[in-house]
């Protein structure tokens, strides 16, 4: 299964508030309305945030974001029949202009690999923390330098660890996203992103932690991310449909 994800910029003269109901509500019932192949539709809308890193330019180019799109794919051929269908070019996605500043969209093509974590749980806060590799590194270089990182991180069960309740890790695949279609053509391209879950009142704690502990990493083994092109996101999940579970609520 692939991931198609779009990280959204409200549109001008539009309140978080208003955006958050008008995505939720119009938006996801408009792909509620007619699924075509999409077989999971998530929204993580964004409560908090931290952008670029302090002494540097990351900050003035990375611009903030309202919500995080998932949309879920068995493959790259559904995918496409999604994007050539009459519905999306003539209902889904000219509803973009109506809540999206279209220029600032960022998307990217994932696939979502779970993690395992030592103190799984439900976590009501997810964080999505997007990761600008180093500059020259290449994709695969990273992947595994971020692994190590992240396996470093999980061995001290009393460091970052004990605040973590799960753990996706989303590396982009090749075919980029879907530029052309979410408006986003002058953004930088990320090559992952983590799905990092917490504890309430724990996961701006938590994702600070991780976050030094992939700092120190890097100045002990080398850099492998750029931190001031890299951001988080502090957002609430809401599945708009999930058809990959029964009704039964196991996985189909």
């Amino acid at each position: 299964m692939i991931k198609l994800v779009a990280a959204v910029r409200r549109r001008p003269g539009m309140t978080h508030a208003e955006y958050a109901d008008y995505v939720r509500e119009v938006h996801g019932g408009i792909a509620l309305a007619n699924k075509l192949t999409v077989v999971k539709y998530v929204q993580n809308h964004v409560f908090d945030s931290a952008y670029g890193a302090i002494g540097d330019t990351g900050y003035q180019v990375t611009l903030p974001r309202d919500s995080v799109t998932e949309l879920y794919f068995e493959n790259f051929e559904t995918m496409a029949q999604t994007f050539a269908d009459p519905y999306t070019r003539d209902v889904v996605g000219p509803d973009g202009v109506n809540f999206s500043d279209l220029p600032a969209a960022l998307s990217l093509l994932v696939e979502e690999k779970p993690m395992e974590v030592p103190q799984p749980g439900p976590g009501a806060v997810k964080v999505l923390y997007f990761l600008k590799a180093a500059e020259g590194l290449e994709p695969e270089v990273f992947r595994q330098s971020w692994l190590r990182a992240h396996e470093d991180v999980l061995a001290d069960p009393s460091g970052p660890a004990r605040y973590l309740r799960g753990c996706e890790w989303n590396p982009a695949l090749s075919g980029g996203g879907m530029v052309e279609y979410f408006g986003g053509s002058g953004q930088p391209a990320y090559e992952a992103y983590a799905a990092l879950s917490f504890d309430d009142g724990e996961a701006v704690a938590g994702i600070r932690a991780y976050e030094e502990a992939l700092r120190g990493h890097a100045e002990k083994h080398g850099a492998f991310h750029q931190p001031s092109l890299s951001f988080f996101l502090l957002t609430r999940e809401i599945v708009v449909f999930d058809d990959t579970r029964t009704e039964g609520g196991a996985p189909a």
